[in-house]
């Protein structure tokens, strides 16, 4: 009798034990085709969450990823069609961002952003996925990597008619924060990539610039269509680095007869001991004259350079480049 008594009591007590442990979340997956669907699913985003945005459906608002992901189960936001991509329209292009990213691992593909004064900003936000997005009408830089935002990849994309508000802030890929806001945003913003990303026409500013505090960024098999480059707040190169210890490879420029461009890429010691050790291997540029440099680098900046080429033959480099 004593024995059942004890049994009773145990099997009561897991029991209890068991109601109160929160049974796990489930991945959802959701179509949507409404601006209050998408925020809502974001609202309430889970680990390995998938988010399809219908085909050809514009939304407009300012739309904030803010939950986390996890390496094996991302949050995926997609287009359901690659030819007919969905549109995040953030209304206009003097204020707000059309997509903005706080959280981790999230996998964003097949989408439009526009009209919005910055298209993507990532704010202390990491292992993030960009893929097949067009980026276009924006009023000041395209994407942006700030605020400790590292380990993210913007791959395989386009970013055109930047700088439509302010054509001095108007880049394409802007990595990290300059030195005079470092009080406000962290400025390791390290180890992003940047991967067959097609430039242009019309990115005012410089197509990537990455900024003194960051390390380790990788551009690569990118195309620089130079047109509409606009010369303003020094924006005359088709990248600015600032950054250390930066890889640039295999990929190709195009001046196309504009004279605000002075160099293909530019390396910058804009803080005392950043602006180092960039590399830049493998690429062509089509510079339309025998002055522009393929590489110069600053007072103070140093580099390396193997492997490149420019049409016609001209000015290599300049400055401590090896």
């Amino acid at each position: 009798m004593f024995k059942w008594f004890k049994l009773a009591i145990a099997a009561a007590m897991l029991a209890a034990a068991s109601l109160s442990v929160p049974a796990p979340s489930q991945a959802a997956s959701v179509t949507c085709s409404t601006t209050s669907c998408l925020t809502t699913a974001l609202a309430n985003a889970q680990p390995g969450d998938v988010i399809t945005l219908a085909a050809g459906v514009t939304f407009t608002g300012n739309f904030v990823a803010s939950k986390n992901g996890t390496s094996s189960a991302k949050i995926t936001i997609k287009g359901a069609s690659t030819t007919n991509k969905p549109v995040l329209n953030g209304g206009t292009t003097s204020s707000g961002y059309a997509l903005y990213i706080t959280g981790d691992y999230y996998d964003v593909r097949n989408v439009k952003i526009t009209n919005a004064k910055k298209g993507i900003m990532l704010d202390h936000a990491n292992n993030n996925w960009l893929e097949y997005l067009e980026v276009y009408n924006i009023g000041e830089e395209g994407v942006h990597f700030r605020d400790g935002s590292s380990n993210n990849v913007i791959k395989s994309s386009s970013v055109y008619d930047t700088g439509k508000l302010n054509p001095e802030y108007g880049e394409g890929v802007y990595v990290g924060s300059d030195v005079g806001k470092w009080g406000s945003y962290k400025k390791e913003t390290d180890h992003n990539r940047i991967s067959g990303v097609s430039f242009g026409p019309n990115v005012r500013a410089e197509h990537v610039d990455i900024k003194e505090g960051s390390t380790g960024t990788v551009v690569e098999n990118c195309t620089f269509d130079g047109t509409g480059i606009s010369g303003a707040n020094y924006a005359d190169s088709f990248m600015d680095v600032k950054g250390n210890d930066d890889i640039i490879r295999n990929n190709t420029g195009y001046r196309n007869g504009n004279s605000k461009i002075v160099d293909a890429f530019q390396v910058h010691e804009r803080a005392s001991g950043w602006g180092q050790n960039a590399s830049f291997t493998g690429n062509t540029v089509y510079l339309d004259n025998a002055t522009a440099y393929v590489v110069n680098a600053d007072s103070g900046a140093t580099a390396a350079a193997s492997n490149n080429t420019r049409s016609p033959s001209g000015n290599m480099y300049k400055g401590s480049v090896n």
